[in-house]
């Protein structure tokens, strides 16, 4: 992720990476100044995007909040030690986290919402996620979003959701919900093809952000321009 925002970055005049922050150093030949830590690097960005593990999250957090720098994090899996320093930093400093930062997904996560609302609670419904090899989490934590999405508009909540997920070969992300019907079944599917299009949501929600107060922020306030 960090190759491919700094990617972005550099076909946008208007954006510029202060430094690269991670344990270890790129593997690709770059001028932007690498450090192992944040404790490292005495900067103070616009804002800092956070595409780390949910130790880092839970350090980035902290940083943010201590440097008042807004934070934008698309890191999944958190524990309840990372979702709670972010809610912290949120109170001093505008902070947005999305287990996804891409449009067609977000989109999607809204078309899902409606159709929970359109659609009798007793629909079964079943979000299915495949993603490359190396991801940890399952199911993915843009699974679960749109699950939550479906759920707002339903009485029962999640009670007639079901979850699947397949970890194989360099899969960036695709992403099914489907919704059982009486002989018919309705889908909505999103394939991520190139993982720029994190990236440069990740860039767009953070030039938002910085316009923002203190707080903690989704990605639909950012798309919605709330």
């Amino acid at each position: 992720m960090a190759a491919a925002i700094t990617r972005v970055a550099e076909k946008n005049n208007d954006v510029h990476i202060a430094a690269l922050i991670g344990p270890r150093a790129p593997d690709w030949n770059t001028d932007i100044p690498y450090f192992p830590g944040l404790a490292e690097w005495d900067g103070k960005p616009d804002f800092l995007i956070d595409f780390s593990l949910p130790a880092g999250t839970e350090t980035a957090s902290k940083w943010c909040m201590e440097n008042g720098v807004p934070l934008v994090s698309g890191v999944t899996g958190l524990n309840e030690s990372a979702a709670a320093a972010l809610e912290s930093a949120g109170t001093a400093v505008p902070v947005l986290w999305s287990p996804n930062l891409s449009l067609g997904v977000n989109l999607l996560a809204d078309l899902a919402g409606r159709a929970g609302v359109v659609l009798s609670d007793s629909v079964p419904v079943a979000i299915e996620d495949i993603h490359h090899q190396w991801k940890k989490d399952a199911p993915s934590g843009t699974a679960l979003m749109l699950g939550e999405r479906v759920a707002e508009g339903r009485p029962e909540g999640e009670s007639a959701i079901s979850y699947s997920s397949i970890r194989e070969g360099e899969v960036i992300g695709d992403h099914t919900v489907r919704f059982s019907l009486g002989g018919e079944e309705f889908e909505l599917v999103h394939r991520a093809h190139d993982r720029s299009i994190y990236a440069s949501g990740a860039i767009s929600a953070g030039s938002w952000l910085m316009k923002q107060q203190a707080g903690l922020y989704q990605a639909r306030d950012w798309l919605s321009g709330s």
